[in-house]
């Protein structure tokens, strides 16, 4: 039991900026943090969904509903996923070796692409937001998107080889449970995909084909582009599979 309170508390200090008791990062307090991974998204989606509710009591704007749905998860995660996006932008679209590539990423200054790409993506993320306060009866399946895309980043970090033999994937990979952290990171991606459709049928069914097809074009990406996963790629992961989750929310606010 102590074992799995360490886990939770590490999980949540390591992927979320909300206050929570000291551990220390041993084997034991590791082992099992990534199966919690997932359920920072479900605190993350609980209050998008909060979020939304008030809106519509209160009748606020589109804009503000956008502005919170856009800013929640930053302010939750302390933009640790987006610090990812940016820095694996600038390593991909270097269009050097592998090697380079992973050295463009560790750099700790933010290159054009990054800037480039962190715009665009913003910008989709507070566009499609908008277009979701029209029509936001498809809020939980986006809400529940979030803790889909942290089980698709546990599952990851501890399947797909690593990139280098350092950093915090490595780390968290090498000292996980793998075999639970998959079983786990599995029953919440089917927990989030079952909410998804019980929201909206075909927009949730799309949701599942969504994520299954990038998840291997991410594979088969990481491994050609960086020779592996890293923490980094982990957080470009989970950042693409969340706009697509609030785009197909937002196809499925259209259709009805």
């Amino acid at each position: 039991m102590k074992k799995l309170w360490c886990g939770f508390i590490t999980a949540f200090s390591m992927y979320s900026a909300l206050p929570m008791p000291q551990v220390e990062w041993t084997s034991d307090s590791m082992k099992y943090a990534l199966c919690f991974f997932p359920v920072v998204g479900a605190v993350i989606g609980a209050i998008c969904w909060l979020w939304g509710w008030f809106c519509g009591i209160w009748g606020l704007s589109v804009y503000l509903f956008a502005g919170g749905i856009a800013l929640i998860p930053l302010l939750i995660t302390g933009g640790i996923h987006l610090d990812g996006f940016v820095d694996t932008s600038d390593g991909l679209h270097s269009h050097l070796e592998p090697a380079r590539k992973l050295e463009i990423m560790k750099d700790p200054h933010i290159g054009a692409f990054g800037v480039i790409r962190s715009g665009m993506y913003l910008l989709a993320l507070f566009a499609l937001s908008c277009a979701l306060g029209e029509k936001p009866a498809a809020l939980p399946l986006y809400a529940a998107g979030f803790m889909v895309s942290r089980a698709f980043s546990a599952f990851t970090i501890v399947t797909f080889p690593a990139a280098k033999n350092t950093g915090l994937a490595r780390l968290f990979a090498d000292a996980a449970s793998k075999k639970t952290v998959r079983i786990v990171a599995v029953f919440f991606a089917l927990l989030g995909f079952a909410a998804m459709c019980l929201v909206h049928l075909w927009a949730g069914i799309g949701a599942v084909v969504f994520a299954l097809l990038f998840h291997l074009w991410f594979y088969r990406m990481s491994r050609r582009e960086f020779g592996g996963i890293t923490g980094d790629l982990a957080g470009y992961l989970a950042c693409l599979l969340e706009l697509g989750f609030l785009a197909t929310a937002v196809i499925g606010g259209i259709i009805g």
